[in-house]
């Protein structure tokens, strides 16, 4: 049975990874329909960037602008150095259409237009967009269990006081979902860190691919993989996005726990999630099989030559 999925993204590299891998599993996934939030680059840029990509697989899902600063109306961070101003490196799409804003005519009663529907929820930035709608129809969100992507435990994010960027970003739509009832699947860097695409990687498979988002995805991921080389360590980059989004097309390859959460909200350690006692309001990824979802990414975006070579 096809999952059919609402994404959210703030479409910065891994993000650009993640939408085409999902837009090209046609066999496992229907992407439905896509919102974008600010974090990697401006609103308007990812969701410009969020379009492209999904035209460029092939996909014709509707793409939405949505909330272009956090709950607590905090400074937005525009430079990104993993991802540069436009998101993807200098290789950004033109914001020539006139997208739809999610806030008017559809408000973010959209998404819980989406829960309702049981259509399943990908986060892959600051969750602003769904603490917005789940002010406005917290009934809809009940026991929906959305992927996002999110926290920080034995591992150290990158943005101040080690915590990930998304949490970081918007602690308190975090926080206001984990509160709400929704019962979100994380997707943390604990995780996420252990799979790694190498630029050997991306380039074989462009080369067996050979397609214009293919060259794209290259052009990319170029400044993306020497931050990661920089900030992490050893060879290529890390996914993140991608690796979330790989769980749905192949849940069995990853194991997640019931556990409460917590979201630091003010001080040195803002955007840090903590586990406490309580009933579960989560469920975290703990665990995956490091080479199988590797090779799913390789394999799903640029074809199975792509994996053969490597």
């Amino acid at each position: 049975m096809v999952l059919r999925v609402h994404i959210d993204t703030d479409c910065g590299v891994d993000d650009a990874l993640a939408l085409a891998l999902l837009a090209r599993a046609r066999q496992a996934v229907e992407v439905v329909s896509v919102s974008a939030v600010f974090g990697n680059t401006y609103v308007d840029q990812a969701a410009a960037n969020a379009r492209g990509v999904l035209r460029l697989a092939g996909c014709g899902a509707e793409v939405y602008i949505g909330a272009g600063s956090g709950l607590a109306k905090r400074r937005v961070e525009r430079m990104r150095p993993a991802h540069g101003v436009d998101g993807l490196n200098g290789a950004g799409f033109s914001q020539r259409w006139k997208l739809p804003e999610l806030e008017r005519g559809h408000s973010a009663n959209f998404l819980a237009f989406a829960a309702r529907r049981r259509i399943a929820g990908l986060f892959l930035g600051p969750l602003t967009n769904l603490a917005k709608g789940l002010l406005e129809d917290p009934a809809a969100f009940r026991d929906w269990r959305p992927t996002i992507m999110a926290g920080a435990f034995a591992v150290e994010g990158k943005a101040a006081g080690g915590a990930d960027f998304n949490s970081w970003s918007d602690p308190e739509a975090l926080q206001r979902t984990l509160e709400s009832g929704v019962t979100p699947r994380l997707m943390p860097l604990d995780v996420t860190h252990q799979v790694s695409v190498t630029t050997a990687d991306l380039s074989r498979g462009a080369a067996c691919c050979g397609s214009p988002l293919s060259a794209r995805l290259i052009k990319a991921a170029g400044a993306y993989i020497a931050f990661h080389q920089n900030v992490w360590g050893g060879e290529g980059c890390r996914p993140h996005d991608a690796v979330a989004a790989a769980s749905l097309i192949a849940p069995e390859l990853f194991t997640f726990e019931p556990a409460r959460l917590r979201v630091i909200v003010d001080g040195e350690r803002l955007g840090r999630i903590e586990r406490v006692d309580g009933p579960p309001n989560a469920e975290v990824c703990t665990d995956l099989d490091v080479g199988a979802v590797r090779r799913l990414i390789v394999g799903g975006l640029f074809g199975a030559g792509a994996v053969e070579a490597a």
